[in-house]
């Protein structure tokens, strides 16, 4: 979804399927410093945020900001080859080649890469010190890369996932650091299918936690969230509050 200075952008959809954004009512949706914010549902709404910026440079000539709660492809982010994925390099081409004044990414995967390859970014990571208070939780990370985007100690509680040496195979988790009998909050920043988390989850009841939640900002739940549940993960968080 798209909206332009709060206004949801509904863009017109032809007979062969092309669209068109237009028809901007300069009284409801224009200022000296447009906001986009651009919630990410599907591809297709790329080519609708590159006509209303096209629209906006075009006949208004204003500064636009562009708000990106979710970065797409930002897991895709490996080096170019026919082994790897890699859609955040030319997603990162086509998306500065609309020029504008700033784009705000929220938790993106990898934050260094992100704002060597996107013009004019400004990364923001969230704040879980309160919800560790308000659940009286302490934190886990299920892997370094997450100690490491959370600036968390390098003796913050983390996993590791463990590799049958053969296969590479992964076989299942271990936990760096003596787990403590008390209620625990996963941090991270994204869950699709949620199988790292429901391993984790399972690790620190075996090793005494008294209870697990869970905070990522991006919540996927491509299988739902009862797997979670089944591994005992209480109540679980992202960017826009609990996830009942």
């Amino acid at each position: 979804m798209i909206n332009l200075n709060g206004h949801i952008i509904t863009p017109t959809i032809f007979p062969d399927k092309t669209s068109q954004v237009w028809k901007l009512d300069p009284k409801h949706f224009l200022s000296d410093n447009n906001v986009i914010t651009w919630e990410f549902t599907n591809e297709a709404e790329f080519i609708h945020l590159a006509q209303l910026k096209a629209l906006l440079d075009l006949n208004y000539g204003l500064n636009t900001t562009l708000e990106l709660p979710y970065l797409p492809y930002a897991r895709q982010d490996k080096a170019i080859n026919n082994e790897s994925t890699f859609a955040l390099y030319p997603f990162a081409l086509l998306l500065n080649s609309l020029g504008f004044t700033k784009v705000c990414v929220f938790d993106p995967h990898n934050t260094e890469l992100t704002q060597r390859l996107i013009n004019n970014v400004e990364t923001e990571m969230p704040d879980t010190k309160p919800l560790l208070k308000k659940l009286g939780t302490l934190p886990v990370y299920p892997d370094l890369g997450a100690v490491k985007r959370y600036d968390a100690p390098t003796s913050a509680l983390r996993c590791e996932k463990v590799r049958e040496p053969l296969t590479g195979a992964i076989t299942g988790l271990k936990v760096i650091g003596k787990v403590q009998k008390k209620p625990y909050l996963i941090i991270d920043d994204l869950c699709d299918g949620g199988r790292t988390f429901i391993e984790v989850a399972k690790v620190l009841y075996q090793k005494g936690a008294i209870e697990v939640h869970l905070y990522v900002s991006h919540g996927i739940f491509s299988k739902g969230l009862e797997p979670l549940r089944e591994a005992g993960i209480k109540r679980i968080f992202t960017r826009k509050g609990e996830v009942l």
